[in-house]
C-alpha cells in the first residue's frame, strides 16, 4: 500500500521517463522555461531532510518578469492522496533577472511531527511528504487545498523533494509548555528566571583531525557545508559570498612532485561540477597555484612560485578577503633552518565563494589528480580569520611518518650500492685472469655516487641483511632495479612470516635480524603487504606490546605505496572507528573508492597468477573446507569425468573452475578455454555458447574472432540469454559504434536483471542517451551494485558520498558499505586468502595464523573467523581470539559463527563486563537474524535463566506484543520459531530446540494445571482413593498371612503329640488296617495328616487368587486416574 501510495505521489508530479527498469520517476534537476528577457529557473538550496520542527527551506530563483513564488508541501496518508499542509506565497517584482535567494521557516502540521498522547489525539501517518516549488504568472491565483497535478507541471519552472518522515511509534512527545487555565503572571514566574540560549555552532571547521593518504590519483576525501542554524552566523556568511573573508589551513607531506603539470590540494566544486572558491594546485616543479571564482563568474588564478621541498611537513594558510588573496607557506629545512614565505596576489574584483553550493574534496577528485603524500591537520575558515592556529597533530603520528621514510631512503641507497659490489664481484669472479688488488678496488669503489654508503656504521648496521641477501643470489640476476627491489623485498617477507610462524621473537635481541627489522626492509623495497603486516603486529599485539601509534604509521605507509590491502584497512578501519582510528564515513570512502577501481580494473586480468576469487571458507566449517581440496578431491574428479564424458554442465562447472581458480584448483586459462569451447559447441546451452563468445570478442586465453563472436553470442540472445543481450549491446557500443541498437539491447537486457545491462544504461543517461539524466543514471549504478557489479556501485557511492542530485540524501555510510562490498571481491586479496588456507589445510596453521590474521585487519570477515578460531586452537598468548571474533560483528552482514562465539565469550566473562549478558543477547539475537537457530536456541536459555531482553531484541525478534509480559511465552514463541527454521533448513525433527520447546511446554502445561484449583482438587481426590485402594489390597494380604501361620502352628502340634505318646502294636496294626480299606474310600475327601504342607499350599491358593482380583482393581483404578489426570493436562498443552 505504501508503495503504491508513494508511486501515486510521484507519479502526479513527475514526467515518465521511457525506460522500464532503472528509471526514476523524478525530475533531475530543477526544470527551466526559456523566455525572451531571460531564464526562469527555481530550485532548492538547502531543505530538511527528515520531516521535524524548526526548519527553514532555502529556494533560490530567477524571474525575467513579474512572477509568483510558491513554495508547498503537500502529503500522502492511507486515506488520501495530495493533501495540502503548508503554502507560502510571493511575488518577485523588482529586479527582474536577478538570481534571488529567499529562506522561508517551514511549518508542519504538530500531527506529522509529534506521536499521539493524552493531549494530542490524533497522529497522522504521512507515508510520503513532498516539498516544492513553483513559479507561475503573477495574476495566477491558488485557493483550493487540493491542486491540481497540471498546474504545477505546467508551471514556469518548478522542482520538489521528497522528505523522509518518522513512523507514528517513534517520533517525540509534543513539549507542553504551557496549560490553558495557567494565567500570564504564573507563566511570568515560571520562566523569568529562564536564559534561552541558541544552539552551539562554530564558522571554524576541521575538515580532517587524523593524517590522511593522497596516492596522486583522482580520489579524495569529500565534505560539504550545510547553512547555519544560528541566524546571525547565517546572515554573515551569506554576505561574504561576493565579499567573501574565508580561509583554510592545511599540512602536506611530499613523496614527490606532481607526474601532470598539475594536482589538487584542495579544491571546491560546485553544484554544475565546476571548479569553485578555493582551488589550491601544486605543480610538476613544486609551486603552488591558487585559482579563484570571481562574482562576475569568471575564473582566474595566480602561481606562487614556491619550490616546495619533498618529504617536510609544509603548512599552507590561504586567506582570502574581498578581491585579494594571501598564500603563507610555513616548513621547517633539513638543516634545522624556518622558512616563512608570503604571497599576495589581487584579483581586482570581487570573489565569490559559496561554500554550500556543491562539495570540497581533499587530495584527487574525478576533475583533477590529487598530491602523492599525506595530508597533515586541515581547517576551515568559513567566516574569514586574522591568523590561522593549525598545529600539527597527531605529532608523535607524523614525526615518525617522516622517520620512516628516512630510514626507507638509507635502505635504498645502503642496498643499492652493495647489489653493486654484489654484480661487480659476480663480474670479476666469472674471468679466469689475475687483477692488481689496487684495480679491484678502484672497480670496486671507484664509480659509487656516494661514499657514504660505505661508511663502516652502514656495514655493521646492515652487515645481517647482507648475509641474508647472499642467500638469495638465485633472486638476484641482471642489473638492479625496481623490480629486482620489489623481488628481494618479496622474500623478506615470506622469511618474516616463516619466522614468526615458528615462534622466533618478533622483536628479536639483535634488531636487524628479527621479523620486524626484515619487514621494515621489505616495505622499503616496495613490498607493502610487509607495512601490513607491521600493522597487524602492533595493532594486535602479535609478539609486541600494543602500540596503536606505530600500527597508525604502518598502516599509513602501506596505503601510501597503494597497496590494496593496505588501502582495504585503512578503510575498514575509519568505516567502524576501529584501534584508534576516527570513525570518518568520508575518509573511508577515499580508501574504498581507490581499491574499488583497482578492483575494476584487476578482474580483466584473470590470467595473473596472483589473483583468485576470494572464497569466504571457514575452516570451522568441515563441509565448507572440503571444497578446497584441489584438483585430488573426489568432487573434482567426478565433475572432470564427467565432462569428458560429454555432460554439459560438468563441462560448464569444469571451465568454470579451472578459469578462475575455484575449489582450491590452480588457474589454467588454457584449459579452461577449451572446456568453454566444448560446451558451447553442443549448441543446446545459452549460457555456454555466451561465455565461449565473451571469451572470443575480447581475446581472453584465446585469439580474438569477432565474427564467430557475435554469431555465437546472437545465439545465445536469440535462446533467452540476458548476459548475452548485454553483450550484443556491448559490442554496438564499442565496436560497431552504434549507440541507438545498443540502447535497446541493454535495455531488453536490464529488464530481465541484468547487473551489467543496468550500469550500461546508467552510463548512456549520463550520456545523453537519449537525454541527460543523473537520476536516472544514479537509480541504474545503484541497482547494478546490488547484483555485485563493481563499476555500478563506484559510480553509485560517488553520488550518494557527494549527495549532487535533488532527492538523493548524501549517505557516506552507505557508499562505503556498498565499496566495501565490491572491494572484498579482489583478486590479489583473494590471493593472500588462498595462501592463507592453503597454509592451514598443509599443516602450518602457526604460518596460517600470521596470514589470515594480517587480511582480518582488512575487514575480511571469514578470516577475522578463521585467525580467532586458530588462536582458541594454538591458545595464543595474546587475546587475538576475542579481538577478531568481536571485529567480525562488526561488518555489515557478520557470519552467525562469529556472533555465536562473541555472545559465548561475554556470558564467559560477564563479571567483568557491566552489561555482558545484554551484549551476549544482542550478539545472539544477531546470530538469529543471521540465520542461526543455534542464536535463537541460546537467546531463549538466556530469558528462561531470568535475562531481562531488551525490547530492541524482541522487536528484532519480531515476538507479538501479548507475549512480551511473560519470559515463558517469549521463549516459547522463540523456540517455535526455531523449530519452524530448523524444518526448512531440514534439519531433522529431534533438534535441539523442538525437545526444549517439549520441555516447557510440558513445564508450562504442568503449571496451569496445579493452578486450577478445581483440576487439582479432582486429580488430589483421585491420587487419595488410588491410595486406599492399594492400602487396602495391602491389609488384605497382610491379614491373609497372619491367618496362615498359626493353622501350620496348629498342624505342627498334632504331629508331635503322636509322635511322643506310646503306641500299642494292635493299635499300629488296626489303623494299618484302616488305612488300607477306609482311607482308599476317604482319599479324596481328607488331606493326609502326615502332609504337613498340604493345607497351607491350599490356603495360600486361595489367597493367590484374591491377590491376583486386588490387583487388577488396583491397575484398572490407576489407569483410570492417569488417563483422567493426562487427559486435564493434554488440555493445557494444547
Amino acid at each position: 500500500m505504501k508503495v503504491l501510495l508513494s508511486f501515486c505521489l510521484v507519479i502526479s508530479f513527475a514526467t515518465p521517463l521511457c525506460l522500464v527498469h532503472c528509471e526514476p520517476l523524478s525530475p533531475i534537476t530543477p526544470t527551466q522555461t526559456d523566455d525572451v528577457d531571460g531564464i526562469y529557473f527555481v530550485e532548492f538550496d538547502s531543505v530538511p531532510e527528515v520531516v521535524t520542527r524548526n526548519t527553514t527551506a532555502r529556494v533560490r530563483y530567477q524571474c525575467p518578469r513579474a512572477c509568483r513564488v510558491r513554495l508547498e508541501v503537500v502529503l500522502t496518508t492511507p486515506h488520501e492522496i495530495e493533501q495540502l499542509v503548508f503554502r507560502r506565497t510571493w511575488t518577485s517584482v523588482k529586479n527582474p533577472g536577478t538570481p534571488r535567494v529567499r529562506m522561508v521557516p517551514l511549518n508542519f502540521p504538530p500531527a506529522i511531527i509529534y506521536k499521539q498522547d493524552f493531549s494530542r489525539r490524533h497522529s497522522i501517518d504521512a507515508r510520503e511528504v513532498m516539498i516544492r516549488a513553483l513559479l507561475t504568472d503573477i495574476d495566477t491565483h491558488v485557493t483550493e487545498t487540493h491542486p491540481r497535478a497540471g498546474e504545477y507541471l505546467g508551471s514556469l519552472a518548478h522542482t520538489f523533494k521528497l522528505l523522509r518522515t518518522v513512523p507514528p511509534a517513534e517520533r517525540p512527545v509534543q513539549p507542553h509548555t504551557m496549560c490553558t487555565s495557567w494565567g500570564a503572571e504564573l507563566m511570568w514566574q515560571l520562566t523569568k528566571g529562564r536564559i534561552h540560549q541558541c544552539p552551539f555552532e562554530s564558522d571554524v571547521v576541521d575538515v580532517t583531525q587524523f593524517p590522511l593518504v593522497s596516492t596522486g590519483e583522482r580520489y579524495g576525501v569529500i565534505r560539504t557545508f550545510q547553512p547555519f542554524v544560528n541566524r546571525e552566523l547565517e546572515t554573515a556568511r551569506y554576505h561574504n559570498m561576493e565579499h567573501p573573508r574565508v580561509a583554510v589551513s592545511v599540512w602536506i607531506y611530499l613523496l614527490n612532485w606532481c607526474s601532470g603539470m598539475r594536482c589538487g590540494i584542495i579544491k571546491h566544486v560546485n553544484e554544475f561540477s565546476n571548479f569553485g572558491t578555493p582551488l589550491i594546485m601544486l605543480t610538476d616543479t613544486g609551486d603552488i597555484v591558487v585559482q579563484v571564482r570571481l562574482a562576475s563568474r569568471i575564473e582566474q588564478a595566480f602561481t606562487a612560485h614556491t619550490a616546495l621541498p619533498i618529504q617536510t611537513w609544509i603548512r599552507l594558510d590561504c586567506y582570502v578577503q574581498y578581491a585579494q588573496v594571501k598564500l603563507q607557506v610555513n616548513y621547517e629545512t633539513a638543516s634545522g633552518g624556518k622558512v616563512d614565505a608570503v604571497h599576495v596576489y589581487d584579483f581586482h574584483g570581487d570573489i565569490l565563494c559559496n561554500d554550500t553550493s556543491g562539495h570540497l574534496v581533499i587530495g584527487g577528485s574525478r576533475l583533477m589528480e590529487g598530491i602523492l603524500g599525506y595530508f597533515g591537520p586541515v581547517r576551515y575558515y568559513r567566516l574569514g580569520t586574522e591568523e590561522v592556529i593549525n598545529p600539527l597533530s597527531p605529532a608523535k603520528t607524523l614525526e615518525d611518518l617522516d622517520k620512516f621514510h628516512g630510514q626507507c631512503e638509507e635502505v635504498k641507497l645502503v642496498m643499492e650500492g652493495f647489489m653493486y659490489e654484489l654484480n661487480v664481484h659476480r663480474d670479476i669472479s666469472s674471468q679466469d685472469q689475475c687483477h692488481s688488488y689496487y684495480k679491484l678496488q678502484m672497480i670496486r669503489y671507484g664509480q659509487m655516487t656516494c661514499a657514504q654508503m660505505l661508511h663502516w656504521d652502514f656495514q655493521k648496521k646492515y652487515q645481517p641483511v647482507f648475509k641474508l641477501i647472499e642467500t638469495h643470489e638465485d633472486l638476484m640476476p641482471g642489473e638492479w632495479n625496481s623490480v629486482a627491489a620489489l623481488r628481494l623485498g618479496s622474500q623478506f617477507f615470506e622469511d618474516a612470516v616463516s619466522r614468526i610462524a615458528k615462534g622466533e621473537p618478533v622483536a628479536g635481541p639483535e634488531p636487524t635480524l628479527s621479523p620486524i627489522a626484515l619487514l621494515k626492509v621489505s616495505s622499503c623495497l616496495g613490498h607493502h603487504q610487509a607495512s601490513l603486516l607491521l600493522a597487524t603486529v602492533h595493532l594486535a599485539g602479535f609478539g609486541v606490546p600494543v602500540d596503536l601509534q606505530q600500527g597508525h604509521v604502518y598502516s599509513l605507509i602501506g596505503a601510501g605505496a597503494d597497496d590494496r590491502l593496505a588501502l582495504l584497512h585503512l578503510g575498514y578501519k575509519h568505516a567502524y572507528g576501529l584501534d584508534g582510528f576516527p570513525r570518518d564515513h568520508a575518509v573511508a570512502y577515499s580508501y574504498y573508492i581507490n581499491i574499488g577501481r583497482q578492483t575494476s580494473i584487476d578482474k580483466d586480468r584473470v590470467e595473473d597468477p596472483q589473483q583468485y576469487i576470494t572464497d569466504p571458507i571457514h575452516i570451522s566449517d568441515t563441509e565448507e573446507l572440503k571444497t578446497q581440496m584441489g584438483e585430488t578431491d573426489d568432487v573434482v574428479q567426478y565433475i572432470k569425468l564427467q565432462a569428458e564424458r560429454g555432460d554439459i554442465e560438468s563441462q560448464k562447472h569444469l571451465a568454470k573452475i579451472l578459469f578462475w581458480g575455484l575449489n582450491g584448483v590452480s588457474k589454467d586459462v588454457g584449459s579452461a578455454v577449451k572446456w568453454f569451447a566444448q560446451s558451447a559447441m553442443q549448441m543446446t546451452d545459452a549460457r555456454a555458447i555466451y561465455d565461449y563468445s565473451i571469451l572470443l570478442v575480447k581475446g581472453q586465453g584465446v585469439k580474438k574472432n569477432l565474427t564467430l563472436g557475435l554469431q555465437l553470442m546472437e545465439k545465445a540472445a536469440a535462446m533467452g540469454s540476458d548476459e548475452a543481450l548485454n553483450g550484443l549491446g556491448w559490442y554496438y557500443s564499442t565496436i560497431a559504434k552504434d549507440p541507438k541498437r545498443a540502447l535497446k539491447y541493454f535495455q531488453q537486457a536490464a529488464q530481465n536483471g541484468s547487473s551489467d545491462a543496468m550500469f550500461n544504461v546508467g552510463v548512456y543517461h549520463l550520456q545523453g542517451h537519449p537525454i541527460r539524466n543523473e537520476t536516472a543514471a544514479f537509480e541504474c549504478f545503484l541497482n547494478a551494485s546490488y547484483g555485485g557489479h563493481v563499476d555500478g556501485a563506484i559510480e553509485a557511492a560517488f553520488y550518494l558520498t557527494a549527495g549532487k542530485l535533488p532527492g538523493v540524501s548524501r549517505d557516506p555510510e552507505k557508499a562505503g558499505i556498498l565499496l566495501k562490498r565490491i572491494s572484498e571481491q579482489n583478486g590479489h586479496l583473494g590471493y593472500a586468502n588462498r595462501r592463507a588456507l592453503q597454509a592451514y589445510l598443509q599443516g602450518s596453521w602457526d604460518e596460517a595464523l600470521v596470514r589470515f590474521a594480517m587480511l582480518a585487519e582488512t575487514g575480511l570477515e571469514a578470516a577475522q573467523s578463521n585467525a580467532a578460531h586458530l588462536c582458541e586452537e594454538l591458545n595464543h598468548s595474546s587475546v587475538c581470539h576475542w579481538r577478531y571474533y568481536n571485529q567480525s560483528t562488526y561488518n555489515y552482514a557478520p557470519h552467525y559463527a562469529g556472533l555465536l562465539k562473541m555472545g559465548d565469550l561475554f556470558i564467559e566473562h560477564h563479571d567483568g563486563l557491566a552489561d555482558g549478558m545484554s551484549l551476549a543477547m544482542e550478539m545472539y539475537a544477531k546470530a538469529a537474524l543471521a540465520g542461526s537457530p543455534q542464536g535463537i536456541y541460546n537467546l531463549a536459555v538466556l530469558i528462561e535463566g531470568g535475562g531481562d531482553i531488551p525490547q530492541s531484541i524482541l522487536n528484532n525478534m519480531r515476538v507479538p506484543a501479548e507475549r512480551r509480559l511473560d519470559n515463558t511465552a517469549i521463549v516459547q514463541h522463540l523456540l517455535q520459531s526455531c523449530v519452524e527454521f530448523a524444518e526448512e533448513r531440514e534439519e531433522g525433527a529431534l533438534s535441539p530446540c523442538a525437545l526444549a520447546l517439549l520441555r516447557v511446554n510440558i513445564q508450562t502445561a504442568w503449571r496451569g494445571f496445579t493452578q486450577d484449583t478445581l483440576q487439582l482438587a479432582l486429580a488430589y481426590g483421585m491420587l487419595g482413593g488410588l491410595v486406599i485402594v492399594v492400602a487396602y489390597v495391602i491389609e488384605q494380604i497382610t491379614l491373609g498371612r497372619d491367618a496362615a501361620i498359626p493353622a501350620r502352628q496348629r498342624d505342627g502340634a498334632l504331629a508331635g503329640s503322636r509322635d511322643s505318646a506310646p503306641v500299642h502294636p494292635a493299635d499300629r496294626r488296626e489303623s494299618g488296617e484302616m488305612d488300607g480299606t477306609s482311607q482308599r474310600e476317604m482319599g479324596s475327601l481328607r488331606v493326609n495328616p502326615s502332609d504337613e504342607t498340604a493345607l497351607p499350599g491350599l490356603w495360600w491358593r486361595q489367597r493367590e487368587r484374591a491377590l491376583q482380583e486386588g490387583t487388577d482393581v488396583v491397575v484398572t483404578v490407576a489407569g483410570v486416574c492417569l488417563c483422567v489426570l493426562g487427559a486435564m493436562l493434554l488440555s493445557h498443552l494444547l
